[in-house]
Formats: structure tokens, sequence, C-alpha cells
């Protein structure tokens, strides 16, 4: 069955605020690659070629990375979503690209490439108009729940209230349609769960198949999703070390497990890195550094002097010195003074509670340190307290204890009281490439 695929990549990302205000979410990137590369392998690799991208306004990067397709084994269209107004509104933009039957699918969400060729099985086994996934889950009131009769699905049942589930097993966001969905989209009002109430149509008329699902399903929903999102990317993909021909690691550093360690990288003296662990093209690890438990460091990055990196996302043209980074996720272009704390824990042990939007939520987990945006920085001996956000551009003061969110373009200075002011610093990327090139002059490894 020759089928069509239609990636929804065009949503504002409200809630993994403060990251990725300048790109695209599916545009994250894992081991050197964004989310939605391996999105697209998931596809090719179940048979799909002719992939549909739906985007918002702000889609170059997505173009300009993937393109036709042609790199990437697919043929790719656009469409654009030109307001963020729900799966819906966005499977609409391409409905002048659709021919017949396809699936729909989130740019953002990783799942286990079986999964796609289970459903186009299904659908083509029974000539259906639409195949819906489900998988159990502990809080099904979070989500989507199926409710059935007789083994068939006879309804879903959005976010129903704690204890009245009617069963446990929630919808996976991959779905197969045919274009009659369209003709039940156009009937339905506009609203957040438009989709959903015109699919409930097909399921009222017995035109749907269910296929059970029990492997990995993340999605990049919050910004502490994309820890869980690296641990799998980085188990599944990282099976063996492997270290470029073209990095320099000491003699007296320790490369242990399963570690990627790409070119032009340069590893110094009493470094350790456990796996799995990864770090990109051209970055410098110094002496006594420790990376450890599904870290990730990017491209062009310094990671200084005794510093410890612990299952943390580092972004890209990051520099750090002398700092512990735990259960963290810092963004592209990000610079930490000697001495900085990312606080990863709770004196209560309890799961650390996350600001988002004005509610504050359950990362639902115990160890989560910092989010921090594209373009900040820390002074000497900050330290910024568990599951705090931090906006793009914004300065944390040296000797400052954020306890407090901080939002985009400030700055933070003490003594305490803190005084909060607009940051009208500008992080120079010619400076740091500047400083960059000091550095593999002054280690020997080149210009």
């Amino acid at each position: 069955m020759t089928i069509q695929a239609v990636i929804l990549s065009g949503g504002a990302g409200e809630r993994a605020f403060p990251l990725c205000t300048r790109k695209p979410k599916p545009m994250f990137e894992f081991l050197g690659k964004p989310l939605l590369q391996y999105v697209i392998e998931n596809l090719r690799e179940a048979g799909i070629e002719e992939l549909i991208i739906v985007t918002g306004p702000e889609a170059q990067e997505i173009k300009t990375y993937f393109g036709t397709g042609e790199g990437f084994g697919a043929r790719i269209h656009y469409a654009t979503q030109d307001k963020p107004l729900g799966m819906a509104n966005a499977l609409q933009a391409a409905q002048h690209l659709l021919k017949d039957r396809f699936l729909m699918l989130n740019g953002n969400d990783i799942f286990e490439p079986h999964l796609l060729a289970d459903v186009m099985k299904k659908a083509d086994q029974t000539g259906t108009d639409m195949v819906l996934v489900g998988r159990e889950m502990e809080s099904p009131w979070k989500f989507g729940v199926f409710e059935f009769e007789d083994g068939k699905v006879k309804a879903v049942v959005e976010k129903p209230p704690v204890g009245q589930e009617p069963s446990n097993i929630v919808v996976v966001g991959v779905y197969f349609f045919s274009r009659l969905i369209f003709e039940y989209i156009a009937g339905t009002p506009l609203s957040n769960y438009q989709l959903e109430i015109a699919y409930q149509r097909l399921i009222d008329e017995g035109n749907v198949e269910f296929v059970p699902y029990d492997g990995v399903f993340e999605s990049f929903k919050y910004p502490w999703d994309l820890l869980t999102i690296n641990e799998y990317l980085m188990d599944r993909f990282i099976t063996e070390p492997r270290v470029s021909d073209q990095a320099h690691v000491s003699d007296r550093a320790v490369i242990d497990g399963d570690v990627v360690i790409e070119e032009g990288v340069r590893v110094f003296e009493n470094a350790v890195i456990r796996g799995p662990a990864y770090v990109g093209p051209n970055s410098v690890i110094g002496n006594n550094v420790l990376i450890w438990n599904h870290s990730s460091i990017g491209a062009k990055s310094v990671v200084g002097f005794s510093s410890e990196i612990k299952r943390s996302l580092i972004g890209s043209n990051c520099w750090i010195h002398m700092s512990y980074v735990g259960d963290s996720i810092v963004s592209d272009n990000c610079s930490f003074g000697a001495g900085t704390i990312t606080a990863n824990f709770r004196f209560d042990e309890g799961e650390v509670q996350v600001k988002v939007k004005e509610e504050r939520i359950s990362s639902g987990t115990d160890k989560l340190g910092v989010i921090m945006g594209e373009e900040c920085k820390t002074g000497c001996n900050a330290t910024l307290m568990p599951g705090l956000k931090v906006g793009p551009h914004s300065v944390v003061g040296p000797g400052v204890v954020l306890r407090d969110d901080l939002a985009p373009d400030s700055m933070i200075v003490g003594p305490d009281p803190y005084v909060i002011t607009k940051n009208k610093i500008i992080l120079s990327p010619e400076a740091k490439e500047e400083k960059m090139r000091a550095l593999r002059k002054h280690t020997g490894s080149g210009a």
C-alpha cells in the first residue's frame, strides 16, 4: 500500500518555553540531528517516501535543512498553518496535497519504527477510513482515553476526571485517515478538540480500527521531556564507542562505555566521559571534567576545568568553567561563570515543580535542574534552584541565588535584595569564535 504521511510541525510551543524560541520544536537537536529527522527516518524505514510537512509561518529553518527531501530518501512537500489553531486546522492546511489515505503524526514525537508498519498493515487488511493507536498508561486522565464496548472502540474521552477514566489506554499520536476526515472536520466547529470531535463521527459509524502499542512513545511538550527523549535516542543509537579519527583524546583521559566523540573534538588529561554520552564536533573537554549519565555536548562548545555535566543537554557554542550542571537543558550560545551550580534536587526530595504559563505543574521527576534559553550568561558562583527557567538573552549575576524564573532579556544582580533590570549586554558570536580560535591555538590543536 502506497500512502503519504503528514507531519505536523507548526505548533507555537508555548509549553516548551524558554526553549526553541528562535527555532521550531522539531528542530531541537539530539546527537547532532534535529528531532524531526528521526521522525522522517522512522517513516522511511516503514517504506513511506512522500511526506507533507505542515509548518508555521517561521519555517525557513525546516525548509533549508530538509529541502525537497532528496538527501533523506524522501519527497518532501510543505504546507503552512498560518496560526496555531490546532491539529485539525493544521491537517486542513495539507488537504490540497493529499491524494487518498495517509498517516498523520507530530514532528516532535519519538516512537519505535514498527508502529507505523503495524498501523499500515491494519489499514490495508480492513480498508477502514481510520486507525487509532492506544497504549496503557498509569495516569490516563492526562490524555484522551479510549472507551471500549465488546472489544471495539466506542469513544475517546478527553482528559477525564481522575477516577472516572473509561480505561487505562490512551490515544497515541499516530493516526491513519482517508480523505473522509476532511468532510467531518469541515462540519465541526473550531475548538481545541476539533479533530477529536470530527473523528468521533467515524467511531460512531463503526468506521475505525484499533492498534495496541506497548513500545516507547515520547513527545516534546514540556522542556523536561527532552531528557527522556535523549535517553531513548542514546540507548538506541549509541550502542558502541565511536571516536572520530579527527578527534584528539589525551592518553590520560578516560573514555568509558558507549561514547560518541565527533571530529575536531579535543579531550584533555584526566577528563572522564562515561557513556552513554555524546560530544559534538569541534568541542573542547578540559582537564578533570566529568561528563556522564546520558549527557550531550553540542558542537563548538567548551567544558572547562573541573566541570561536571550529569544527564544534561548542552547546546552548541556554550562555555562552561568549573561548574556543576545536572539534569538540565542549556540552549545554544550560553556561558557559565566559574562556580555556577544548577541545583537539581529538592530538600524534601519531592517532585520538582515548574511554572508553565501561570500554573505550577509537576515535572514528574525529583531530579531537574535549570531550563535555559539561548544566549544566556551566569556570573561566578551563581546558583540556579531546581526547575527554574531562564529566558533567552538573560544574565544571572555573580553570587546570585536564583529562586524564581527569569524573564527574557533580563539581568539580575546582587547582593540580596537582588535587582532585576533589562539586559543590554550583547554576546558577540565573533568574540566567541575568536576565543575558540585562541583556545585551540594555545592547546596545539590548530586554528
